[in-house]
């Protein structure tokens, strides 16, 4: 019997709706910011639920295993969605839980950079690193150790991933992980929209808008990174765009940076696509950090209103299910930049401003 959106939206998007108002609430970023201090910011985690975080903290003092905790959360979110789905819906949670893994896999490949290639230890940064499995089976210790680029490809070979690590050339060091990371969202978002075509036209719809929108920025993001690190001429920009936004390709990017003494704008590029985008005044004369900061507040921001008009409008569809990831993604952007602006000593109008 095929099922209705309410048969199988009802249960999950009830249980995420009341998950979703508890988190970032106004007075919990209020409290988080305001706080005097780390010890008490710490403080204010325990008080809002995030006591393994803060307990980490408490036992530890270090940063980066409260941090490491977060990001065990919201991979849980993950299982516990797919848990309470099925059909097309949990195969789609399940290619989306591909995300959080390539994170994984790019802060270990960072670390074997690091120590393979600039004889960078990685002992005491790999505590970081989860080792359960998270979709695929990946051995993460083996991985983690890994001696030499073949090791690597050793430990792909049964995964989605074998594609990508079979080409010996994604991993050089002449450009970093450049081509490793670039192949690794383009995979994940190759999935993505393959697992779409799976799902009622409606979610299809929905799901499409938002991915779109994010491919977009991701692709500006991935643009200006790389020009600036690595003055990337344009004949390069096709292998770096992954495909399936709305707005980016490759032939408005050759006409827009032909002139190289003009200056990159490839935010002049998202304007044609994206009316809402046009009264911002974006000079060529930023510099990349003005640039890349404006572009992140401009995907969070983007997102944000698309995901509020899902919240406010009929509660039957998938649409409920992914302003889950995006705000519990949000929410572990936002407690780490204030936890290291505490640690920094940041004002709590410094912090404020970081997080805008």
């Amino acid at each position: 019997m095929k099922k209705t959106a309410v048969s199988e939206y009802g249960f999950i998007n009830a249980k995420l709706r009341a998950r979703i108002s508890s988190m970032l609430t106004d007075e919990f970023k209020t409290a988080l910011i305001g706080a005097d201090g780390i010890e008490a910011a710490v403080q204010v985690l325990s008080s809002y639920g995030y006591s393994k975080a803060s307990e980490k903290w408490n036992t530890t003092g270090d940063i980066q295993s409260l941090e490491f905790e977060l990001f065990k959360n919201h991979i849980a979110n993950y299982s516990m969605v797919m848990k309470n789905t099925d059909g097309s819906l949990n195969g789609l949670i399940n290619v989306l839980s591909i995300k959080p893994e390539i994170e994984n896999i790019k802060s270990v490949l960072r670390l074997w950079y690091g120590s393979k290639l600039r004889h960078s230890p990685i002992n005491y940064r790999s505590a970081y690193i989860i080792r359960e499995r998270i979709r695929e089976n990946i051995d993460w210790n083996e991985l983690i150790n890994a001696v030499s680029y073949e090791d690597i490809i050793s430990v792909f070979s049964s995964t989605i991933y074998s594609e990508i690590f079979n080409n010996e050339a994604v991993i050089d060091t002449g450009d970093s992980l450049f081509n490793v990371e670039i192949l690794l969202d383009k995979l994940y978002y190759r999935m993505v929209i393959e697992e779409s075509y799976k799902l009622k036209k409606n979610d299809n719809d929905t799901l499409n808008e938002i991915i779109s929108t994010e491919i977009d920025l991701q692709n500006v993001s991935w643009i200006i990174r790389y020009r600036h690190f690595y003055k990337m001429d344009t004949s390069k920009l096709s292998s770096i765009l992954i495909p399936g936004g709305h707005g980016l390709n490759i032939e408005l990017m050759d006409n827009i940076s032909k002139e190289e003494g003009a200056g990159f704008a490839p935010m002049e590029i998202l304007k044609k696509s994206y009316p809402e985008l046009s009264s911002l005044n974006i000079s060529n004369k930023h510099n990349f950090s003005a640039q890349a900061r404006l572009f992140e507040q401009l995907l969070d921001e983007t997102r944000k209103r698309k995901f509020t008009t899902i919240l406010t409008g009929y509660p039957f569809t998938i649409g409920v299910v992914l302003a889950y990831f995006f705000i519990s993604e949000r929410e572990l952007r936002f407690i780490s930049s204030v936890i290291n602006g505490k640690n920094y000593k940041f004002s709590s109008d410094t912090i404020k401003e970081m997080i805008r």
